[in-house]
């Protein structure tokens, strides 16, 4: 078996002091404009794809090719919050290359997402969606984050893939700390910090933190969290089944599902895995 790689980056704000309370688990705020802050700040998303060795080596150049194409150079980072932010759309993107917003926009409908179509069996999909409403605002033991990553290992650890490397996108100030959140990641990963794992060891080679800034798959990891993030900030209800029985997709999450990671089809629990996942769907992708 060929050596895989599981690049993971993040999406969402990591305040775990939430002002959340049970009541919105059985009575939540109506999703619409008004209540967009709760929803944004009720959800953190981990993301990640696997991609093979060789594949990289075959996907990579093809990255760096569209990019100098368009930019005029390979050394830029394609990032979710600058796009979608207009300030930050117009100093990373718009004025230094000289780019038109419908410029950008095309680049980044016709060619960056362009990637997960053209690539669709090399990379595979894999999030994991943190609901903050379930947690209280004293923490206990573990912080909610703690948990996602405990989930996050154990499910790679039943993925074909599970003896991959594990990049995850830098998360503290120094990239090789082992303070804080990248801390807690590494004491997770080496059993240090045992959080109720099913599994005695795992299979995965190494874990290390890279600047995205450095990695093509790391800004597609990127991508994928921000989609995720979104699909359900907006359609949180439909994936719940408490919004009819047909998935809402928000439209650019529609563009990366077939690359999901399913099992027969079924996505929830494999692609997509919910925390704490209390309707238990069973939502299968579209073929």
């Amino acid at each position: 078996m060929s050596k895989a790689f599981f690049f993971v980056d993040d999406s969402g704000s990591k305040d775990w002091e939430t002002p959340y309370a049970f009541e919105f688990t059985k009575k939540p705020p109506t999703r619409n404009e008004d209540n967009l802050k709760f929803w944004r700040g009720n959800y953190f998303v981990l993301a990640g794809i696997y991609v093979s060795k060789e594949d990289i080596a075959k996907i990579n150049p093809e990255i760096n090719t569209i990019k100098k194409d368009f930019f005029d150079t390979r050394f830029i980072e394609i990032k979710s919050e600058w796009l979608r932010n207009p300030h930050k759309r117009r100093k990373k993107y718009l004025e230094p290359f000289n780019k038109t917003e419908e410029e950008l926009k095309n680049f980044v409908e016709k060619k960056w997402y362009s990637l997960f179509e053209k690539f669709t069996n090399e990379i595979q999909v894999q999030a994991f969606v943190l609901d903050k409403r379930f947690y209280s605002i004293k923490r206990e033991k573990e912080t909610p984050l703690q948990e996602l990553i405990q989930v996050l290992f154990d499910r790679v650890e039943l993925h074909p893939n599970c003896a991959c490397e594990i990049v995850f996108d830098q998360m503290d100030e120094n990239i090789k700390s082992q303070k804080h959140n990248q801390g807690t990641i590494l004491k997770i990963s080496r059993k240090e910090l045992d959080l109720r794992s099913f599994h005695k060891k795992y299979s995965h080679t190494s874990i290390r933190f890279e600047d995205s800034l450095n990695s093509n798959f790391l800004q597609i990891a990127d991508t994928v969290a921000y989609n995720v993030f979104r699909q359900f900030v907006q359609h949180g209800d439909s994936w719940e089944g408490s919004d009819g029985d047909t998935l809402k997709e928000y439209t650019f999450f529609s563009k990366i599902i077939p690359n999901f990671y399913h099992k027969n089809g079924r996505v929830a629990g494999y692609g997509i895995i919910k925390v704490p996942d209390i309707e238990k769907k069973k939502w299968s992708r579209k073929e």
